[in-house]
């Protein structure tokens, strides 16, 4: 009975570890959302980090057709005193742009707070913003492994409002589902994803206990 009960485990051990990239592939994937529509009318907004990552996938879609607008948060600087030492979004994404031989305008959303320092600010933000400005369809572009959190934290904010909120995930050339496991930046990526997306559900009735004030 012991025998075959240790073999079993054995066998059951031994599948695991032979399907274990089709298991964090599949584990990578769950984070990743992707469900753009095209529509001439609708906004581009690229959530702050990941300039490199995120800028030019708004410019794909937007050369493409998929908004006619492209917007950009605003972003608390970790240290107020050498925030001028740092390149900012509103900087970047006109070089990015030109390199990339996409003309096009970007517009920086107000903070509320003097910067963002969570998604869900960015969030609250943007609510404002698109209400100001009637906007009603949204795209957010963010990094692939954070299109799940982002999209949870918009449509928590955006709650009652007709305001049409989709995600585009943006892909990099270090990692991506498939091998994240075997990039330091993407095992930081997707193990602290659930840790974090994990806050924002057990903020459910609490949105503020996410932010950094």
């Amino acid at each position: 009975m012991k025998r075959n009960l240790i073999i079993s485990i054995f066998i059951v051990f031994i599948l695991l570890l032979s399907q274990y990239k089709a298991v964090l592939t599949g584990y990578a994937r769950f984070f990743i959302v992707n469900n753009i529509t095209v529509d001439s009318n609708a906004s581009i907004l690229i959530l702050s980090g990941g300039p490199f990552t995120r800028i030019p996938k708004a410019l794909e879609l937007y050369k493409k057709g998929y908004g006619k607008r492209l917007l950009l948060t605003t972003e608390r600087p970790l240290n107020s005193k050498l925030a001028h030492l740092a390149f900012t979004n509103e900087q970047i994404a006109p070089e990015i742009a030109k390199m990339l031989s996409t003309p096009a305008t970007f517009e920086s959303v107000p903070s509320l707070k003097g910067g963002a320092t969570s998604t869900f600010d960015e969030a609250h933000d943007l609510l404002v913003y698109c209400i100001k400005e009637n906007i009603k369809h949204l795209i957010i572009v963010t990094d692939a492994f954070h299109t799940r959190r982002a999209l949870y934290a918009f449509k928590k904010i955006f709650q009652g409002s007709s305001i049409k909120i989709e995600a585009a995930a943006a892909f990099n050339d270090s990692y991506s589902e498939e091998n994240w496991w075997r990039s330091d930046r993407g095992i930081a990526a997707y193990l602290l994803e659930p840790i974090k997306f994990a806050v924002y559900l057990l903020s459910d009735q609490n949105v503020s206990f996410v932010k950094n004030d």
